[in-house]
Parts: structure tokens; sequence; C-alpha cells
């Protein structure tokens, strides 16, 4: 048996479904020319396409800057991944973003309707900063968790799309390049001061010891101590050429940096080294002296003869460290190789990707549709309410007293916007 609540609802529904079918022919009528208005609509806005590039993550380890000027460096821990610490696809999606690279792409002569114009022209657009917005906005750039960056431009031509695509790539390489042979050469001047100062003083060092033993004569050291003195040589040698590393890597990096604290690191054991090859033992900075070999049995002349070998071998470990150090540098300010790597270059897209035609006219026809069934009940109401003389009453009532609410917020504003 059913129940009285489940009746009135089977029967309000029957009524719902009652006024649509009622009111039908003006459903369909509203539905159909909302259909052929946006249809109309979309052939009228102009077709747009898009066109996408899509780039490699950035190479950490090889990326033009300080990274690759050690990578080549004859102290092995040097070579580390991630010294340039500034090539990451953020970094490369907010220079993409740049005005400097949108200024780069505008700036750009294009094949455009048998003509080659600059984006400036095409868009007729003088002021450069509308241009770089309209070009911003036509553009979008981002990066996924895998690193790959997706560049995608849309314009009203296929073959600009994709042009300015593949310009946006050409920019970033550019503005990348410089940024590398800014870091190159600003470590190639430092190591070329430091080069300069190292041959001055090895030529300094081989002339002294030349004087020493052309006045004692000959003058010979047992092997034991020649061995201990060049090995201590070497070790200096090696720590004044890291402590020039170790600068050149604080010129583009902060101090608390791990490739800092372990370069710091790494100097500081070879200066233990060093202190127990000369003393025996590691000893306090204030017990610490130039240089001294701990064979007691070493003559006042032999003594100063070694501390003259070593400083010459000392001078010639730095010379030759970084003369290497300051030819890589060199051919990395040099190079012309591209810092972008591109997955799939841009091409002339076959389709338009807006106006989308067909889901616009279905969301035409829903919308009708919809506002169609509204203003059924509406008009359903406004019949029973003529049909009930009470209702009709009440509503008039009702519109009345919003009238007169009208009127008196009207009065109101008047009289303020007089007295201002």
């Amino acid at each position: 048996m059913t129940s009285p609540k489940n009746e009135e609802q089977e029967i309000n529904l029957l009524d719902y479904l009652a006024v649509i079918i009622k009111r039908r022919r003006m459903i369909a009528r509203n539905a159909l020319v909302a259909a052929l208005v946006m249809a109309v609509i979309t052939f009228i806005l102009p077709s747009m396409y898009q066109a996408t590039t899509t780039l490699l993550p950035p190479d950490e380890g090889n990326q033009g800057g300080l990274g690759s000027l050690l990578a080549n460096s004859p102290i092995p821990f040097l070579d580390m991944p991630g010294l340039g610490g500034a090539s990451s696809s953020e970094i490369f999606v907010e220079i993409l973003n740049s005005r400097t690279v949108a200024k780069g792409v505008l700036s750009t002569k294009y094949k455009f309707e048998e003509k080659t114009q600059t984006l400036f022209e095409i868009f007729d657009i003088k002021s450069a900063a509308k241009a770089v917005a309209k070009l911003q906005k036509q553009s979008t750039i981002s990066s996924n968790e895998q690193g790959i960056i997706k560049i995608s431009v849309q314009l009203g031509n296929p073959k600009l799309a994709a042009d300015v695509a593949n310009q946006f790539v050409e920019e970033l390489d550019k503005v990348n390049q410089a940024k590398s042979l800014s870091k190159a050469k600003s470590s190639r001047i430092y190591i070329e001061e430091q080069l300069e100062l190292t041959v001055a003083k090895l030529k300094e060092a081989s002339r002294n010891l030349a004087d020493y033993q052309e006045e004692f004569k000959a003058l010979n050291l047992e092997e034991q101590t020649k061995v201990a003195i060049e090995q201590a040589g070497e070790i200096k040698g090696t720590i004044m050429a890291r402590e020039v590393e170790l600068e050149v890597a604080r010129q583009t990096m902060k101090k608390n940096n791990p490739v800092i604290l372990r370069l710091q690191k790494e100097v500081d054991e070879l200066k233990k080294q060093f202190e127990q090859l000369q003393f025996g033992k590691a000893t306090t900075s204030g017990e610490q002296k130039d240089y001294f070999i701990p064979f007691s049995e070493v003559p006042e002349v032999g003594l100063q003869y070694a501390e003259l070998i070593r400083e010459v071998k000392v001078q010639e470990t730095v010379w030759q460290l970084l003369n290497q150090q300051f030819y890589s540098a060199k051919i990395q300010e040099a190079r012309d190789t591209p810092t972008v790597q591109v997955l799939d270059k841009a091409i002339s897209p076959e389709k338009r990707s807006s106006p989308k035609r067909r889901m616009l006219v279905m969301i035409a026809v829903f919308l009708a549709v919809t506002f169609s069934i509204f203003a059924a009940f509406v008009m359903e109401f406004a019949e029973k309410v003529k049909d009930n003389k009470d209702d009709f009453k009440k509503i008039n009532e009702l519109t009345t007293q919003l009238k007169n609410d009208y009127r008196e917020i009207k009065i109101r504003l008047n009289k303020v916007l007089k007295r201002s």
C-alpha cells in the first residue's frame, strides 16, 4: 500500500513533468536559437593555434657555469655535480617568463603574411610593456615533477605560433650562455692573476736556488731528506692551488654551500699532512714556522738548501695546477655549445586550439534548456496566481511595498548627492 507521502511526491513529480511537457516547444525553440547564435559567434571569433616545444631537464653537472669550469680540474674532488647551483628547471622557467626573454622574442623578425616582421609590428603595439604583457598572456611556460619544461604559444597563425615557441628556446640559450660566459670570465681572470703571481714567485725561487748553489758549490743531501723535501713542497703547492679553487668557488656560492665546506675540509686535511711531514707531528698554530725538516743531523747549510728546493717545488706544483685550470677556464669562456636540450621542437599545429565550437554550442544549449525550464515554472506559477484572487492580491501588496522602498531609497540618495 502506497503511503500518502509517496503519493504526494509522485503527484509533485508528475506536476513538474507536466509543466516541462507543456512548455516543451518553448524550451526546444530556445535551445535551438542558443545553438545557432553560439555557432555564429564561434565562426566570428578568430581561430587560434597552439604550438608547443618541450625541453629536457637541465644537466645539473654540465651547465657551462663554474661547475663546468672546474669539471676538468686535476684535483679529483672538485669534479662534483650541481656546483653551478643555478641550473634547475624552476630557474629556467623563471628566465623564460622574464622581460628579458620576452623582449628578445618580440624583437626577432618572423615571416608572417609574406612579410618579415617583428611581433611588435604583428601585434601592432608600440609600447614594450603592453607587448610583453600580451606575449606572456599568449604563452604558457611550466615544468613537471620530472623537470621537463613545456613552452606553449597560442597565436592566430599556426606557423607563427611554432616559430615564436622555438624562439623562446633560442632566447633562453642566449641568456644562459651569457650567464655562463660571465662566470667563466670572472674565474679565468682570477686564476690568471694567481698564475702571474705564481710565475713571478717561481722565477724568484729558482734564482735564489741557483745563487745559493753557486755560492756554496755542489751540495748533496741524503736521498731520504730530498724525498721528504719534495713531498712537502708538492703538498704545500697543492694547498695553495686548492685555496685558489676555494676562492673561485666563494665568488659564486654561499659560505654554507656543501661544495665550499668540502673544499675547506680538504684544505684542512692537506695542512695536517704538511704539518706532520714538516714537524713530525701536528702542532698548534703558535708553534708553526714557515718550514722545518725533522732531521736534526742536517747542517745549517743543508737546511737552507732544503728550504730553497722546497720553495721551488711549491711554486712548480702551484704553477702546474693553475696552468691547467687557466686553460680549462679559457676553453670554457670560448665555448659556444647549446646549453638547452630540446626534446620536441614546436611544429605548426594542424588543428585550431580555440574556439572549441562543439563544446561552446553544447554549453549554450545546456544553459538555454536550464533557463527555459526555470522560465516555464515561473510562467506556470504566474498563471496559477492570476486564477487565485487571494494570492494575486498578496503579490500586488508585496510588489507595492518593494516599489515604495525603492522610491524612498532613491529620494535619500538624491538628498545625499545634493549635499555633497
